[in-house]
């Protein structure tokens, strides 16, 4: 492996370094080396923007990490205040060692230890960094969490979108490019709405539904990354500040209120808005789960044993009751009898307790149900059907009824403002 070092080096040699990383990059480690998040800025001469760039957390809880580059690279180690650059053409491993890190090259010859972070900087235009086989725009953080490690991408906000768009809105073709549009202006008002959100944590957004789903560059794909450039800097505000931008898969025909579905505040642009039936064409419209008595106890009695942290049983369930329904039609408040106690379920949170015949570590596709009773002799419960509608939460906008709208001609700020009430479509930058 060829290997070059530079210590202590100048603000002059960084930029040296730089240069060699392309425009694109050189920003983005300026950006970094602020050690502030990006976003909105205000100056007392005026107002300025930002480039937005996003830390997304990928990893954490391996103790070693193998990264590369598609091409060569340099690998920055910083420890106590010192810096320490590096070069290659091979991949080199980073592993946590006593709370601290080691990189190794591909003969686990020690480059350098005891070190507080390393980055990874492709060297060149077009160059990305690989991990794991999958490769990643921007730069990619190292830092040690305990005796773990922390995998973070810092990468421009336009190509945290490429990778985020494709797994939340699925394959599409070029009439329904509007939806694809539509996505990526949700996705990018969620992203800047929440920089920052982990407070002090090293990273801005989770690549999981938690936050939303990054896969780097394996899935970009050419008719995502158009709708991306064409509406670039694009975002969604409400009385002049990012909205929430939440979205669902499957409305089933009504979306809901926030304060119905979650313990939240109300806000005006997340209300319940009437749908048609414009996401009938998913499989998720309409959907039953059914199960006997034993199987919904046997639910039940896990949900609450785990809430409670302790074994608990129930008996046997004599009856359920919807009690409340939300505005869109959900369940807000579930009725569970059995014959030593009755048990109150509310909102979002009845999917959980509930969850499905097929796979228990799944939950129920939406809160959007009927529930049928069937009693054999003595009117003991033989099964349980929930016949219910919608895939997700139901809050904001749903994806397929997006597609929908999409196909029939709307434009992508007439399906924003139709599931964002109030809101106004702002270029940024």
């Amino acid at each position: 492996m060829a290997l070059y070092t530079l210590r202590n080096i100048s603000l002059l040699s960084v930029m040296k370094l730089l240069l060699r990383v392309g425009t694109g990059l050189i920003l983005l480690v300026l950006v970094w080396s602020c050690a502030s998040v990006p976003g909105l800025r205000e100056e007392s001469t005026g107002t300025f923007i930002r480039v937005p760039f996003v830390r997304v957390l990928l990893e954490e809880g391996a103790d070693q990490v193998k990264i590369g580059a598609e091409a060569s690279f340099a690998i920055e180690c910083l420890s106590q205040g010192q810096q320490s650059v590096y070069f290659s053409g091979q991949p080199v491993t980073i592993t946590n060692e006593q709370r601290l890190l080691r990189v190794t090259d591909r003969k686990n010859n020690v480059i350098e230890s005891a070190l507080d972070e390393v980055n990874i900087i492709p060297r060149g235009s077009g160059n990305r960094v690989r991990v794991n086989n999958k490769s990643y725009r921007g730069i990619m953080k190292v830092l040690p969490n305990g005796y773990t490690i922390r995998l973070i991408n810092l990468v421009y906000m336009e190509d945290y979108l490429r990778g985020v768009v494709p797994p939340e809105i699925g394959q599409r073709t070029d009439e329904e490019i509007e939806a694809v549009k539509a996505q990526s202006v949700a996705a990018r008002t969620y992203a800047m709405a929440h920089l920052k959100q982990y407070g002090a944590e090293p990273y801005d957004m989770k690549s999981s539904v938690i936050d939303q789903i990054y896969e780097g560059m394996s899935v970009e794909n050419r008719l995502v990354n158009k709708a991306i450039e064409e509406t670039t800097g694009r975002v969604i505000t409400h009385q002049d500040e990012f909205i929430n931008a939440y979205y669902h898969s499957t409305c089933g025909g009504t979306t809901d209120n926030i304060a119905d579905i979650w313990d939240r505040k109300e806000v005006p642009y997340l209300k319940s808005v009437e749908d048609g039936t414009a996401c009938s064409w998913s499989k998720y419209y309409t959907w039953q789960e059914v199960f006997t008595e034993p199987q919904l106890r046997g639910r039940v009695e896990q949900y609450l044993s785990s809430d409670r942290g302790r074994d608990l049983r129930i008996g046997i369930i004599t009856d359920l009751e919807i009690m409340q329904r939300t505005a869109g039609g959900r369940v807000a408040k579930l009725l569970i009898r059995t014959e030593n106690h009755t048990y109150s379920f509310y909102k979002d949170r009845i999917r959980w307790v509930i969850r499905r015949t097929s796979d228990p570590e799944l939950i129920l596709p939406s809160d959007r149900f009927d529930v049928i009773i069937d009693r054999g002799p003595g009117e003991k419960i033989k099964t349980i059907t929930f016949k219910g509608r919608g895939y997700g939460h139901g809050v904001g906008m749903c994806q397929c009824g997006a597609i929908g709208h999409a196909r029939d001609g709307w434009t992508c700020e007439q399906i924003l403002k139709h599931y964002y009430t109030g809101v106004e479509i702002k270029k940024l930058y």
